[in-house]
């Protein structure tokens, strides 16, 4: 990758996941500082249930099992309350090389797109080699870190999210979408969205 002049990554119906899933891409497409704003969990006892399974995760590295124990003391001290579980409200995130190559990168997205790839975009879209192509994405981001509870009968359960982003009302992505830099309209089939990427980047 670090040798080829253009990239193209496809995410079409990508609808997220875990950040981890993209942290080993970030430094190949990397230019400046990538700024991050953080969320705000909401502690009720409900909620923090979730830390106490993460800590009986067995394949949760024991550093992050420790980052939930310390998270949990921390909402439980804030019942009711919205918590910020980091020091500041942005992250900055810097690496050490500028790859030369790829020189320029295009990610094609599209309204299947949503949560953990549209955390990703937020971060891509700050190096100076990224281009999004294709159309506006689901947008579901805002409210995040799902957690799931079984119904007292057990017949039915439950998904709702944990946390609000801090970047809530200033730049809101639910029900709105990340809008793509080059916009690939119906003229253009699916199937040959790939192809319409590979040519504009390669004018450039």
């Amino acid at each position: 990758i670090t040798s080829t002049e253009n990239l193209i990554i496809d995410l079409r119906y990508n609808g997220g996941g875990s950040d981890m899933s993209f942290e080993k891409l970030l430094p190949i497409i990397y230019t400046n500082p990538i700024r991050t704003i953080g969320v705000e969990f909401l502690s009720t006892p409900l909620n923090n249930r979730r830390m106490v399974e993460l800590m009986n995760y067995p394949d949760l590295s024991e550093e992050d099992k420790k980052w939930a124990k310390d998270a949990l003391e921390i909402l439980n001290q804030h019942i009711g309350e919205f918590v910020n579980l980091d020091s500041t409200t942005v992250t900055i995130t810097t690496y050490d090389t500028i790859y030369l190559y790829p020189k320029n990168i295009g990610i094609i997205i599209n309204e299947g797109n949503a949560s953990t790839t549209e955390q990703f975009l937020l971060a891509a879209k700050q190096s100076k080699k990224v281009k999004l192509f294709g159309t506006t994405t689901f947008g579901a981001l805002d409210i995040s870190n799902m957690h799931f509870v079984n119904s007292p009968c057990n017949d039915l359960k439950l998904g709702y999210g944990l946390s609000r982003s801090m970047r809530i009302p200033d730049m809101t992505i639910d029900d709105k979408g990340i809008q793509p830099d080059y916009y690939i309209d119906k003229t253009i089939p699916t199937y040959k969205w790939i192809d319409f990427v590979y040519r504009t980047l390669n004018e450039e």
